[in-house]
């Protein structure tokens, strides 16, 4: 596999909604405009790699995969279930954190997992 830039923006948005982000979070995310990530996303603009390495940080995979669709044998590994929580608690208030934190503290307290 080579690079095209097509199917970079495709892998780019399927990680984008595969992490459960809109545009606008993303855009902020990235510090660029919707209008720039929608180029990207459909293949008509390029991306820095300063811009490219955050998206590999935010997205947790690989700069080779979103360049490429490629995975190094050490970066194949699945997304741990940390980081997928982590994406889906992004944009919680820290209150809304608190409320979810005190809300596990006391299910584990009562919950036995075998």
């Amino acid at each position: 596999m080579g690079y095209n830039q097509k199917e970079m923006g495709l892998r780019i948005r399927n990680e984008r909604l595969k992490n459960r982000l809109t545009i606008e979070k993303l855009c902020e995310m990235l510090e660029v405009s919707p209008s720039f990530i929608g180029l990207v996303e459909r293949g008509e603009s390029g991306i820095s790699l300063e811009k490219l390495y955050k998206l590999s940080e935010i997205f947790h995979v690989s700069a080779d995969y979103l360049l490429k669709g490629e995975e190094k044998a050490e970066g194949a590994a699945e997304r741990s279930k940390l980081e997928i929580l982590n994406t889906h608690f992004y944009d919680y208030s820290e209150e809304e954190l608190d409320f979810v934190l005190e809300l596990l503290k006391f299910l584990r307290a009562k919950v036995t997992v075998k």
